[in-house]
């Protein structure tokens, strides 16, 4: 009878084991077929790659073509891409197979949904004075300027406190009113990327939201 159970167990554990593996390499076939999709762009060297998003205006059609070159240039840290990369700061990409079939591994961050803002966390500091210019601009979307956000916060990581107040600096220092409203709002904006008030990293955020200083 034990060893009977016994048994059992090492089946479900086996089957188990095969379902997870297939499960894997499903997801990584998947992943491979999203890559391998934009075959025109496969032996593309990044300046082609910057040519070919400055000419297009993404659509159902050439969605995962702009989300590679995205990606691409993003993982090369190609500075030149920046402006394009701005200006698709608001580009949200296809959703993948897998979503579409209701499957979400973990909740999306803005670097997931959209490519530019990842490629451009990728890029780092030397993107931030257009990243700037794009959350003091009247005419940017609601969602470019949010993700501009999130991107400069991405950059300061490992000191939020510095990149609020280096807003908060900017908020200070404009006579314009209407950039000075776009900063006080990412000022508040950033503070989300920050820890709880009461904790260390986020008291020291909005002493640094409040003065300037961080």
């Amino acid at each position: 009878m034990r060893g009977a159970i016994v048994r059992r167990i090492e089946l479900i554990l086996l089957t188990s084991a095969l379902l997870l593996v297939g499960y894997c390499c499903a997801l990584g076939q998947e992943r491979d077929s999203l890559e391998n999709e934009c075959d025109s762009l496969q032996n593309a060297i990044p300046p082609d790659l910057v040519q070919y998003l400055s000419g297009v205006i993404p659509d159902e059609k050439n969605g995962d073509c702009v989300t590679w070159a995205i990606k691409k240039l993003g993982k090369e840290q190609y500075e030149p891409a920046i402006p394009v990369l701005i200006k698709l700061l608001d580009f949200r990409r296809p959703p993948t197979a897998r979503e579409k079939r209701g499957f979400l591994m973990h909740p999306p961050f803005v670097s997931d949904l959209y490519p530019a803002a990842g490629a451009l966390d990728l890029i780092g500091k030397k993107a931030l004075p257009q990243v700037l210019l794009v959350i003091e601009a009247e005419a940017s979307s609601a969602r470019a300027r949010e993700n501009a956000v999130s991107v400069w916060m991405e950059a300061y990581k490992y000191e939020r406190p510095k990149g609020i107040a280096l807003l908060k600096q900017e908020e200070t220092k404009t006579n314009d009113d209407g950039v000075k409203q776009e900063l006080k709002w990412a000022v508040q904006k950033a503070l989300t990327h920050c820890g709880m008030p009461e904790e260390k990293e986020g008291a020291s955020c909005r002493q640094a939201a409040a003065t300037a200083v961080p």
